[in-house]
């Protein structure tokens, strides 16, 4: 879950952007003759899909479907129709020997977090890959539990507006957690993807900033840190955030790793659970408590599988050249390259990830014998957790611990849509969004059968999965976006106005290719792996001497006069960078990766260097007053 630190309902004519043969692909069959006392079904213009087996969110039998533009038109169970199913009309897909499902909806999503080992980063911005990987899965409407503010809510806005080809998006925004906490930790600048909770003071104001953006769901952090203790929510916050969403209409999830933190989350009025825990066990009591409160879980033990296959080098499908087609290429280097897993490969890793998957499997053993909701997530962008691919594998660990596979095809269909309040999504009947999943075989008897996609229609339109395929760098854009003025959120750098470019926060920013092109205050941030020019990125303003950053992150200058709060190291004067470049706070990094005290060279302000070390004026760099402490013979 963590162990560091984000409904496009088109017609067919709204597809404009992606010609018909591209998307709309024609598989009529031969009907056969009229039979008398055949219970008939379709219309001019309607989607049959005849002659298999399927499963509506709550039971599978042999049925036809019929769509007709967005929606879903009939569900007719041959059961029901003794004599047989004519198609009256409309395009007829022969499904025999396939099964017909819900689109798959997964509560636990990272929308910009990437399937690589912890602390790999790119620099890339692969929202967009991951929504093709979610398409071709049958992943049609996701939950997004902690991304960046402005940009997961930038990506909603633009698929409900119908400007995307994706999966319905739900948006929690920021994480609520307090200072310090899970996974800002101390040390990280907390931008717009944490909220601080130290006390139900803080929550009005929390709230007075976060409800504007209409997040769907709230997110709070309950976690000890196990082995390496974290500050935790206190009962009295997370009641006061829990009465705060109740009165705003929004339903709070918490992210719990112990038996504790359940307890703590339902005698605050908390039902629902982004993870199952995995620090100790749930006993039978609790487990019974949970039922009676109506409590949902999202085990999300594609984690911990993910985890433990990264661990072991057993993650196969990193040999599968068709990876490619739904996982960026450098996270599968990634997670190929020894360097990058060296932390995750001790021993002593090894053994947290074992207890850790143990204990998830044990207590949703537990929650399911008491009766307790089980729901489907993922947290899709942890090491080996592939966006889209791993809803599918979540199911069939369900389904291992002992779930049912009916029960576990209903976590990914219907009762996730419950939880999002979405009576149209998760099933297949009369006026249900068109959301609709084809795979091969019947994963009722062998659950495996939901790799084995045949076809995906999104609201109502069936998809070519391999136009979303990565190497074919389709744009989901159903118009190229352009003119972005300053400030504005960019989602590519081909968003923002000429003389502007995507600066790494997602904001268009004045174009630079060294800092004097910058304002005063602002720095030139250049992409070495890209040809479009630097971003020119306002600092925050922060004081180099007093160290003012919250979360105890480092207030370190960039040049032209800019300072920012940037992540926090643990070496100091003379001891080496950590692997980001991060020194303690009051150090900066030097060029031969060394930590350098800061120091005023007109001796204004702060203390003297230690140990005898002179201050080197470094204000021709910094563009302000600033030193660093250095020894005498160093120039």
């Amino acid at each position: 879950m963590r162990r560091t630190s984000p409904g496009l309902a088109m017609g067919r004519l709204a597809l404009c952007f992606f010609s018909a043969s591209t998307w709309l692909a024609g598989c009529g069959v031969a009907e056969r003759p009229s039979t008398l006392n055949a219970t008939e079904v379709g219309c001019a213009g309607c989607t049959v899909l005849k002659g298999g087996m399927v499963f509506d969110g709550t039971r599978a039998a042999r049925a036809t479907v019929v769509i007709e533009g967005d929606r879903v038109k009939q569900v007719v169970f041959d059961d029901v129709a003794p004599d047989g199913v004519e198609a009256g009309g409309g395009e007829v897909v022969d499904v025999a020997g396939k099964t017909v499902l819900p689109g798959l909806i997964d509560l636990h999503v990272h929308s910009l977090s990437v399937a690589g080992p912890y602390g790999y980063y790119d620099g890339d911005l692969h929202i967009e890959d991951h929504t093709k990987a979610m398409l071709r899965a049958g992943v049609t409407s996701y939950l997004d539990l902690g991304s960046s503010q402005h940009v997961i809510f930038e990506q909603r806005a633009r698929i409900n507006a119908g400007d995307i080809l994706a999966p319905q998006l739900f948006a929690a925004g920021p994480l609520l957690t307090p200072t310090g906490g899970h996974p800002c930790y101390l040390g990280s600048p907390p931008g717009d993807f944490c909220v601080f909770i130290d006390s139900p003071a803080d929550v009005d104001g929390a709230f007075e900033a976060l409800l504007p953006r209409a997040p769907d769901f709230i997110k709070i952090v309950l976690e000890s840190g196990g082995s390496q203790p974290l500050p935790h929510l206190s009962p009295p916050s997370a009641a006061a955030i829990n009465q705060a969403a109740v009165s705003a209409g929004v339903r709070v999830i918490a992210h719990a790793t112990a038996a504790a933190d359940i307890e703590m989350a339902l005698d605050a009025g908390v039902t629902l659970f982004a993870h199952v825990p995995d620090e100790d066990r749930i006993s039978p009591e609790l487990a019974q408590r949970m039922a009676a409160a109506g409590a949902v879980v999202v085990p999300t033990l594609v984690v911990q599988d993910g985890l433990s296959r990264t661990v072991h080098g057993t993650l196969t499908e990193l040999d599968d050249p068709a990876l490619a087609d739904d996982v960026p290429a450098g996270v599968i280097a990634a997670l190929q390259d020894p360097s990058l897993l060296a932390e995750l490969r001790t021993a002593r890793y090894r053994e947290l990830v074992k207890a850790w998957r143990e204990q998830g499997i044990a207590n949703l053993k537990t929650c399911y014998q008491a009766g307790v909701t089980i729901a489907a997530g993922t947290d899709a962008g942890n090491p080996g957790v592939f966006h889209g691919l791993s809803l599918r594998r979540e199911v069939a660990l369900l389904v291992e611990a002992g779930v049912p596979p009916l029960e576990a095809l209903a976590a990914a269909t219907r009762r996730a849509a419950d939880v999002l309040g979405r009576p149209d999504l998760g099933r297949l009947e009369r006026g249900a969004l068109a959301d609709v999943l084809v795979v091969d075989g019947d994963p009722l008897a062998d659950i495996r059968a939901l790799g084995r996609v045949s076809r995906v229609y999104k609201s109502g339109v069936l998809l070519d999965r391999e136009a979303l395929a990565l190497p074919r760098k389709t744009n989901l854009a159903r118009a190229p976006r352009t003119g972005a003025g300053l400030g504005e959120t960019c989602l590519a750098a081909s968003e923002c106005a000429p003389a502007r470019a995507c600066s790494p926060a997602q904001i268009c920013a004045a174009t630079c290719s060294v800092a004097s092109d910058c304002a005063p205050g602002s720095a030139c941030f250049v992409d070495g792996g890209s040809l479009a020019a630097g971003a020119c990125v306002d600092g925050d303003g922060c004081d180099l001497f007093t160290q003012d950053c919250a979360n105890g992150a480092a207030c370190v200058f960039w040049g032209n006069g800019s300072t920012s709060c940037w992540y926090a190291g643990a070496g100091s004067n003379g001891q080496p960078c950590d692997a980001s470049f991060a020194c303690a706070p009051g150090s900066v990094c030097d060029p031969s990766n060394t930590c350098r005290a800061l120091c005023d060279p007109r001796g204004e302000r702060g203390g003297p260097c230690p140990g005898g070390e002179r201050c080197v004026d470094r204000t021709a760099i910094a563009g302000l007053p600033v030193g660093t402490c250095e020894q005498s013979e160093r120039r």
